[in-house]
């Protein structure tokens, strides 16, 4: 929820300025298609960006733009960004990432699974999604039980987007990973956790109008719950 939040604080906030500046405030689809028909649109895309007396609403936007116009085109600015010591530039590349060749965005995406803000690797999750990367899970289980995931004992939201990247790309020879995901104290990942055990297996027990934690027991009932 949080991370929604943030993302509607970023992509919400209306700013005062120049006309140019002002396109800044379109819906994605129309910004790319005015900044594509202006002369110097490219330009003041690449200023906007790395200038700092340029709020972070109006910076987020002009990377995000860029990636959606033509990604291989600002590939060194979106390279800057990626490598930025401000949270929400790397944020943006990695949204705009989505749009460049496939090969990179995912390795990007996984490089930035081990970034310092939540709401980046939580994007970098998000984007491997997006792009069924799943040469992405192996690292992806690394990450689920990693303690950069936790804070104290508390669970971070990332992981609930990590446990969702991960039953989409389940393997049978995953099993106790998703059993252990099963047993986990944040009862957030249990729904992912059978979906990704009914991937893997083939096999489906009750209905999913039951409660979850009622499939849940059945299905530690039949792997034989047990301490991983």
């Amino acid at each position: 929820m949080r991370f929604l939040i943030l993302l509607l604080f970023i992509s919400g906030t209306s700013f005062a300025a120049t006309p140019m500046e002002t396109l800044l405030n379109l819906p994605i689809e129309k910004r790319v298609k005015e900044f594509t028909d202006l002369a110097g649109g490219d330009k003041f895309l690449r200023n906007v960006a790395f200038d700092k007396r340029y709020g972070l609403q109006a910076r987020w936007r002009a990377l995000t733009t860029m990636g959606r116009w033509d990604a291989a085109l600002f590939r060194h600015e979106l390279d800057r960004a990626l490598t930025s010591g401000e949270w929400f530039m790397r944020n943006a590349a990695l949204i705009a990432l989505q749009s460049d060749e496939r090969a990179r965005a995912v390795n990007w995406s996984m490089r930035l699974l081990d970034d310092p803000a939540l709401v980046v690797r939580t994007q970098a999750v998000r984007n491997l999604i997006a792009l069924d990367a799943r040469e992405a899970e192996p690292k992806l289980w690394e990450k689920m039980f990693a303690g950069t995931n936790f804070h104290g004992q508390e669970s971070l939201w990332v992981r609930i987007h990590i446990a969702e990247a991960l039953a989409t790309f389940a393997s049978p020879q995953r099993t106790r990973s998703f059993q252990r995901m099963l047993m986990d104290p944040d009862e957030r990942l249990h729904k992912w956790a059978i979906l990704g055990l009914e991937t893997a297996t083939g096999f489906k027990i009750g209905d999913k109008s039951e409660p979850l934690e009622v499939r849940r027991d059945q299905w530690l009932a039949r792997l034989g719950a047990q301490e991983i």
